[in-house]
């Protein structure tokens, strides 16, 4: 063993990884510790020996080796008292009690060691003689910072007092009250309220994805003036357009993994065929407000909460798209994404041992493995199409009531411990109540192929198959078949409704089955006739290509000829065989239809998960949610770490104001539309992009919202506004995906274009677009591609090209009506002085006399600049 190696073995050891107990070192612990002092615990305490002693570190074994140091020891009895008194012995309440103490006999209390950088347990070591003044300014600062709001991410969500400031007019709503606190506290000055027309474009990008028409940017601008709720109704108007479910479709099929299928010709390696019922589904559900809690209970258990209800049934597509063709990736990805999705926490990395920052344990991974274990994927018909090759909804469904679920040594699958089945459950860190109780399934669940959608679209199938055959003379055996099916039909009913023995049954079963040896004989018959055909027909091929005496042409004829007899030979037996059987005796032992099975109750597993997810005592799910929604619309969250609340993640910048949206969307139901609502008619949100140097200079990354942060368009937007603002947007919502290899020609929205792993958009793609493994969070940049892009793109051309034709109509070719509507289509502004007198020119440059009418390539060339500039790919 290196240096290294028994280094890390050591610190192991020191973060109790051995040890579960919750009085003991461990690294959830031990993170703590670290937040709890932030930015005030000097670098050399970020360290295993603040609380233990090695006694022999070279050969540490357990915490024997490393037992606790005087200020180890007091956290240690402190949490043994706390669980006697049946409170949790979380580290910082210890550690605040623990604050005055003076665990080393030195003569300085523990917190004025810490903050000063020596041991707290090391006598040996403490402040010297001119530290007082020091130690008094850093315990008030300590203090000042440890009264802010505190940021318990694991504790159920408590609704936080909102503050009072001191420039009550400014604030619209709470959320205005919790920024403008930060504002005061560091000394900020808020920018004022953009501009109406940079506000009305940021809204209409923000909710439905798409620019404001020239028409209704005047509409707005003159109606501000008499309505002071002008921009409030906007608001309504826009949450209630299709396009708004598209917009944040979107962004939820970001954190949610939304992957077309992806696979090899016919191969199926990751997601399903069809999974865009699910994406419409989310669409729909947006536009409907359909609460968040609800959404994600639909999406992990549809088919245990409304298992007959072929709509609901496509939210599992979220479950069919973490489909993978190795059963433990499979198992990993929709555990692993789960969880960082909806809590926010890394349960994956427990996979291998317990968790090296939370309090996860190893077994925890599998327990929320078990949730899943029971689950599998199906294709269900839908109305109209048979051929589920063509189009299905892919849906979640439990295929094995009895999968087991086994611990994995290290993580590794090819040594599962088998001495105990894990069973499915929770973090138990988390708190609330998981109870799993079996669901009993309807009939049409266990047995799609029984729904009356489906058996009405099987007799118009043999209906149609019947008049065909009408035309071929093969009108008897067609009619025999139709009437075969309409017979199981009618017995399904029966047995359906318990009647299997009755003399109706009896008589329904024997005419069932003189139809079926009635039609087996027709077609034994016809298949016959068909066969003798082929033989002939083999035969006289055969004749000649000898003619002709090319041994390849004759060899094919020959092998033709014996398919032909071998044919002709099977049909014979078999009318021989329906022969025999029609003159025998009848029977009720008839042949039912064919139709998939699949078991008659699930495990209850997913749904009982997913009650306790959307329980409103969570204390993970609804702040994910949040900080999720704040992200899209101010361009950074709250939590920089949006899949990672734990003790790896970064701490939010404004933890009351998070638990207080988080508190606000379980009040409000869940609904997203409300809390968007509630955001964008913020004073917040209405501030404009720019403020004073003194504000770079106290917080250059605008932390504390002292101005709206410029953000770039996502590739989608970029494109869905290239063909929208010349009107040639087809606004058909949903339906199959197109292939990504037409975005340069399609009129759809990008959302409905292919994106799987190499089938991606590529322009899109330029412009950041998600990844197809994981985008809790796009990335965004600026790239020389970029301004290529925008400038060489098909889709370019045909913009500038197609809105000039209509610029040029509407203006009849006058310059200043030209730019000036030109500037509102593209930039949703008007053009300054300077702009309007630099775009005249521009157009006129050619000529010498201003009376002669630019060429339609002048204008064109206008609008492609200003399709290039800037502001057009950014939500200001």
């Amino acid at each position: 063993m290196n240096g290294f190696q028994k280094l890390f073995s050591i610190c192991l050891l020191l973060t109790g990884i051995l040890i579960p107990s919750p009085v003991c070192a461990n690294p959830a612990n031990r993170q703590a510790f670290v937040r709890y002092f932030g930015e005030y615990l000097p670098a050399n305490l970020n360290s295993c020996s603040v609380c233990h002693v090695g006694a022999h570190a070279e050969g540490a074994e357990s915490l024997e080796d490393f037992p606790h140091n005087p200020f180890g020891n007091q956290l240690r009895l402190e949490a043994d008292k706390l669980l006697k008194a049946e409170r949790d012995p979380e580290i910082d309440l210890r550690l605040k009690l623990l604050s005055e103490a003076d665990a080393d006999n030195d003569g300085f209390s523990n917190l004025q060691e810490i903050l000063f950088g020596t041991a707290p347990g090391d006598k040996t070591k403490f402040p010297d003689a001119k530290a007082a003044e020091k130690l008094k300014r850093l315990t008030a600062d300590f203090t000042e910072y440890k009264s802010r709001y505190a940021w318990k991410p694991f504790k159920p969500v408590n609704r936080p007092e909102v503050p009072l400031i001191k420039d009550a007019d400014w604030a619209r709503n709470p959320i205005d009250q919790f920024i403008a606190a930060g504002h005061e506290q560091e000394g900020l000055q808020r920018a004022k309220e953009a501009s109406p027309e940079i506000l009305l474009r940021r809204v209409y990008l923000d909710l439905i994805g798409l620019n404001p028409t020239p028409a209704e940017i005047q509409d707005f601008l003159k109606e501000q003036k008499t309505n002071p709720q002008a921009y409030e109704d906007v608001v309504t108007r826009l949450l209630n357009h299709p396009a708004y479910g598209e917009r944040w479709g979107r962004h939820w099929m970001d954190v949610w993994r939304y992957s077309d299928w992806a696979g090899y010709k016919q191969a199926l390696r990751e997601s399903q065929r069809h999974i865009w019922h699910w994406r419409d589904w989310i669409i729909e559900s947006l536009n409907a407000d359909k609460g968040y809690d609800q959404m994600l209970v639909e999406m992990l258990a549809a088919d245990e909460l409304k298992p007959d209800d072929w709509d609901t049934l496509r939210a599992t597509g979220y479950l069919a798209r973490n489909y993978h063709s190795k059963r433990d990736q499979w198992m990993d990805d929709v555990v692993k994404h789960t969880s960082q999705a909806f809590l926010g926490i890394t349960v994956g990395c427990a996979k291998c041992h317990d968790h090296m920052y939370d309090e996860i344990e190893q077994r925890e991974y599998y327990e929320m493995r078990a949730i899943f274990e029971t689950y599998h994927v199906r294709t269900d018909r839908v109305e109209g199409v048979l051929d589920t090759a063509k189009n299905g909804i892919p849906r979640a469904y439990d295929k094995s009531l009895t999968a087991k679920t086994w611990l994995f040594e290290k993580g590794d699958e090819r040594r599962p411990v088998k001495e105990e089945a894990i069973p499915p459950g929770v973090p138990t860190f988390l708190g609330g109540e998981f109870k799993v109780s079996p669901v009993s399934l309807p009939m049409v669940a266990s047995q799609p192929a029984r729904r009356e959608t489906v058996k009405r679209d099987l007799l118009s199938h043999a209906r149609k198959m019947m008049e065909q055959a009408k035309a071929k003379e093969q009108r008897v055996a067609a009619e025999s078949e139709l009437a075969v099916l309409e017979a199981q039909f009618a017995i399904e009913e029966m047995v359906a409704k318990g009647d299997k023995k009755s003399d109706t049954w009896k008589e329904a079963a024997l005419n069932l089955v003189k139809l079926q040896r009635q039609s087996a004989l027709e077609n034994a018959r016809w298949n016959l006739i068909s066969a003798t055909q082929e033989q002939q027909a083999a035969q006289q091929a055969l004749e000649n290509a000898e003619a002709k005496k090319k041994k390849s042409v004759i060899t094919k004829a020959k092998l033709r000829l014996k398919k032909a007899e071998q044919q002709h030979k099977t049909a014979e037996t078999a009318l021989k065989k329906a022969e025999t059987d029609s003159k025998a005796k009848l029977t009720t032992k008839y042949t039912p239809r064919k139709q998939p099975v699949y078991p008659r109750s699930s495990s209850g597993r997913r749904l009982a998960f997913a009650r306790w997810l959307t329980d409103g005592k969570n204390p993970l799910t609804a702040r994910v949610a949040m900080n999720h929604i704040w992200l899209r619309h101010f361009g950074q969250p709250i939590v920089p770490t949006v899949n990672e609340f734990g003790g790896n993640g970064r701490g939010p910048t404004h933890p009351a104001l998070l638990d207080w949206l988080a508190a606000e969307l379980v009040k409000q139901d869940w609904s997203m539309k409300e809390m968007h609502r509630l955001i964008v008619t913020s004073s917040t949100y209405r501030m404009a992009g720019t403020g004073s140097e003194e504000n770079h200079k106290i917080d250059p990354d605008n932390k504390y919202y002292w101005k709206k942060s410029a953000m770039r368009m996502e590739g989608e937007i970029v494109r869905d506004n290239l063909i929208y603002i010349p009107g040639r947007l087809d606004p058909q919502l949903g339906g199959p995906d197109i292939d990504n290899t037409q975005a340069q020609d399609s009129v759809r929205k990008s959302i409905y274009l292919r994106h799987a792993h190499e089938k991606l958009v590529e322009f899109v793609q330029i412009f950041d677009g998600p990844s197809v493994t994981e985008c809790y969070m796009r990335d965004m940049s600026v790239q020389p591609h970029q301004a290529l892009a925008m400038a060489n793109s098909r889709l370019t051309f045909q913009a500038t090209e197609a809105l000039t034709q209509k610029l040029l109509k509407q203006t009849s070719g006058k310059l200043d009506d030209f730019i000036q509507q030109a500037f509102l289509s593209i930039l949703s502004r008007h053009p300054d002085v300077a702009e309007q007198k630099m775009c005249r020119e521009f157009l006129t440059h050619a000529s010498e006399s201003s009376d002669i009418k630019p060429s339609t390539d002048q204008f064109q060339q206008l609008v492609t600049v200003l399709f290039n500039h800037n502001d057009f790919v950014t939500i200001r």
